[in-house]
């Protein structure tokens, strides 16, 4: 069994390495995401001077990743390595918190097999990204863990504390919402079914409150945000948008949305999540009958991280209507992350039923799986689509290579069949199951990169040469794109100087090019008549109006809200 789990962790290792090899990667892999966070964190001014510029970054609300990245950009020229350094080392730290908080009830060896287990779990390539994913599994870590030693011995301290972690991850994305939700539910489980004490519970809430107010609102003073609503603040904008009612459109693509996450959730992490719920209702029907009961701290840590999934699944899938987003996405970036934070959080209750749970509960987390991989399959059959900048563990069912998506869903048979069987430990059979799964991905996301990585290349070098005749011009520089992600990659490699961007897939209004002097395309696109090239790349040409001299030869940069200052800040 050493053998094999070194054969494992070998695997995984190479896995995690080869995203890890990513980190020297001078362009944003993803490039609408994660350009658009630098754009919107370096070029803010900007931004708030031609909001028409980027209209959905104009409105995102998210100033605490923000300032994290503008805080790297005072240590460090290499800006976007550094992201990806500190977001692998924040998903570390988030995974660490867990494991701390359930090692005390883990023997030496399951303790190294969960620990394995959340490892293999292939989630690298959206922690080592310029993206707050690696940052939110850190804080819902941390809140585990500071569920686990405080929720019952220090209440009010608890409050405070995972109010102040809501109140950072309200400014970082959707997942503040979630955990707060989860607090309020876990707080009103405690009190229809734990202590019964009004008075803790009205402590707890007002605390958690104060704590996550006053954390969201310094993250808008230090971003020299407005607080024109102090008290809705941590809210989505986009949320409130949907108090005015929903088209059907939108809600199909809520719906759609919700389907498929929760199918795959169920199917990644319904084991651990089906023993977490059954040993505390087991145990709740145990006590009714003899005692009071009350939640254990490692329940209320497992519970906090189920409801918080649950949550973001609901969360997700509204803002998904908001912005009438793609029906074919499965948004697993978004949620993924939760699987190994479950199965961690889950382990002392798996040990647990793996003694004594017998047939049935194998019976149970066997069908759990399979019932997710069948949802998950159906809204694969319906319109659902696998994308490599949309899903981690999940990109194993894409296809492009076609063979994966079947041998992904033998995967998660087989593991169906070997807890059934009960000849191995759970956590040994998803051991297996994550590594074949992250090695499938893998193949996925290589080929997905394969075609991306040449052009990307050329854009670096022709996007420089680009900003140095940029440089050199008085007038307005507008940017012509065919997409929203190669526009955002042109403005930050240009530094924040367009004053234009127009994305289009036809030839552009000759009207909105009035004010423009120079305007550096994605090709094919071009400006139409009028124009004469100064630049013509494999991926960027520039253009000037017709008659237009050349640029002087050293002229000296203007720069627009940007921190960054040399071409190599990448």
């Amino acid at each position: 069994m050493r053998a094999i789990y070194g054969l494992l962790a070998l695997i995984a290792a190479g896995v995690a390495l080869f995203y890890a090899d990513r980190v020297f990667y001078e362009l944003p892999v993803y490039a609408a995401a994660e350009a658009g966070h630098l754009i919107s964190a370096l070029y803010g001014p900007a931004l708030a001077a031609h909001p028409d510029l980027f209209p959905d970054l104009a409105q995102r609300r998210e100033p605490a990743f923000d300032l994290l990245i503008r805080a790297v950009t005072y240590a460090t020229q290499n800006l976007v390595p550094w992201m990806r350094v500190g977001g692998g080392l924040a998903y570390f730290a988030g995974l660490g918190c867990v494991f701390l908080a359930v090692r005390p009830s883990l023997d030496r060896r399951r303790a190294l097999a969960f620990a394995l287990l959340a490892l293999a779990f292939p989630y690298y390539r959206f922690a080592f990204a310029v993206l707050p994913t690696g940052w939110t599994v850190a804080l819902i870590g941390l809140a585990i863990l500071a569920t686990a030693r405080l929720v019952f011995v220090r209440p009010l301290a608890h409050a405070a504390a995972v109010g102040a972690i809501c109140g950072l991850l309200c400014m970082m994305g959707p997942h503040g919402l979630a955990l707060a939700a989860a607090f309020l539910l876990l707080a009103l489980t405690d009190l229809a079914l734990g202590r019964r004490d009004l008075r803790i519970f009205a402590g707890r809430i007002v605390v958690f409150a104060l704590a996550l107010l006053a954390c969201a609102n310094l993250v808008l003073l230090l971003a020299d945000q407005p607080l024109d609503a102090p008290f809705s603040s941590f809210l989505d904008p986009r949320l409130l948008a949907l108090a005015g009612g929903l088209d059907p459109q939108a809600a199909s693509i809520g719906g759609r949305a919700f389907v498929a996450m929760a199918a795959a959730s169920l199917m990644l992490a319904g084991a651990p999540a089906l023993t977490g719920l059954l040993r505390i209702e087991l145990r709740w029907r145990w006590a009714r009958k003899r005692a009071q009961f009350h939640l254990e701290p490692l329940e209320a840590a497992f519970l906090l991280a189920a409801l918080a999934l649950a949550a973001s699944l609901v969360l997700i899938a509204l803002l998904a209507m908001a912005d009438g987003a793609d029906p074919a996405r499965i948004w697993g970036r978004q949620f993924e992350f939760f699987t190994p934070l479950l199965w961690l959080a889950a382990a002392p209750f798996l040990r647990e039923f793996e003694r004594g749970g017998g047939r049935w509960w194998r019976t149970a987390v066997s069908l759990t799986a399979l019932i997710g991989l069948a949802g998950f399959a159906g809204r694969l059959l319906t319109g659902a689509a696998v994308r490599a900048w949309d899903a981690a563990a999940l990109d194993a069912f894409s296809d492009q290579p076609q063979v994966l998506a079947p041998l992904a869903c033998g995967v998660i048979v087989l593991a169906a069949l070997a807890m059934f069987s009960g000849r191995l430990a759970v956590e040994r059979v998803w051991i297996g199951a994550f590594v074949a799964l992250g090695v499938l991905s893998t193949i996925a996301d290589a080929a997905w990169r394969a075609d991306e990585t040449p052009s990307r290349l050329s854009l670096i070098a022709e996007a420089t040469a680009a900003n140095a005749l940029a440089s050199g011009r008085p007038g307005q520089v507008t940017v012509l794109a065919q997409d929203v992600a190669q526009a955002r990659l042109i403005y930050w490699r240009l530094r924040g100087r367009p004053e234009a961007v127009i994305v289009s897939a036809g030839a552009p209004d000759p009207a909105s090019l009035a004010h423009a002097d120079m305007v550096v395309a994605d090709r094919p696109a071009t400006p139409g008549p009028g124009w004469r090239a100064l630049l013509h790349g494999q991926e960027i040409s520039v253009f000037v109006r017709d008659g237009a001299g050349a640029p002087p030869t050293r002229a000296k940069p203007t720069r627009v809200g940007g921190l960054l200052s040399a071409p190599g800040s990448g």
